[in-house]
């Protein structure tokens, strides 16, 4: 590659060349042919080192690119990981809070049938302080013991609270379509609405889109319908 030489470097060449002898200097044509090469060259290492320089920042700005897509990719997952997980138990506790007031309201029995509220209770606190094992066994006694108790609808839904809660996710779907195919029971919205969401865990897209747009349908009025709405618009966002 020819010797870079600056503007001022090749005026100071010519006015050597020019200081020259008569006789040992080329002509003026010739200096100014050599200087116009000389020139041309300078312009051309120049152009070179900010082609290669460009090049260069085009490949960092393309990997820095790449590294800020993946980053959001996993601070996305980690968001509806756990925007799920958050989800998951606002629903179980807020569930909770209604089955306990229902059965703080409802009228004191005989003492004879006292026993099978008090189990009832006693399942929904071990549920509620997350002790699943006792509640599924507690639950599961109470609809064995009274399985025509006018709280046994909620007992049912409840335990498939449970199995969510554990992720059997395939459990809990079954529990809670039988409790929604009862429409006339106290707890077939949320029923129909947590089938849904199973369904969305299954990664059974079709059959959990159908499902919450049927919670709005039967029972609009509902918090159901709320709650359904949102995961719906969340499959949209999430491309499901």
């Amino acid at each position: 590659m020819m010797p870079r030489l600056d503007l001022a470097g090749v005026v100071g060449l010519a006015m050597t060349l020019l200081a020259l002898p008569a006789a040992a200097a080329p002509s003026r044509a010739e200096l100014e042919e050599r200087i116009q090469r000389l020139e041309a060259a300078a312009q051309r290492d120049d152009s070179r080192a900010l082609l290669d320089l460009s090049r260069q920042v085009d490949t960092l700005s393309a990997e820095l690119r790449t590294l800020r897509g993946q980053v959001e990719e996993l601070r996305q997952q980690v968001a509806r990981q756990a925007a799920g997980q958050r989800s998951q138990y606002l629903d179980l506790d807020g569930r909770l809070a209604d089955l306990e007031r229902l059965a703080q309201q409802s009228a004191t029995p005989p003492a004879a049938s006292a026993e099978p509220e008090s189990e009832y209770r006693l399942a929904l606190d071990a549920l509620k302080a997350g002790r699943l094992q006792e509640a599924r066994s507690a639950l599961e006694g109470f609809l064995a013991g009274y399985p025509g108790h006018e709280l046994a609808g909620n007992a049912r839904y409840w335990l498939g609270e449970v199995h969510y809660a554990e992720r059997d996710f395939a459990g809990a779907l079954a529990i809670f379509t039988a409790v929604a195919a009862d429409d006339s029971a106290q707890k077939a919205p949320d029923a129909l609405l947590k089938a849904g969401f199973c369904q969305y865990e299954l990664k059974r897209d079709d059959e959990a889109r159908r499902t919450l747009i049927r919670v709005g349908q039967l029972h609009p009025d509902s918090p159901a319908a709320a709650e359904a709405a949102r995961r719906l618009e969340r499959m949209r966002a999430e491309g499901r």
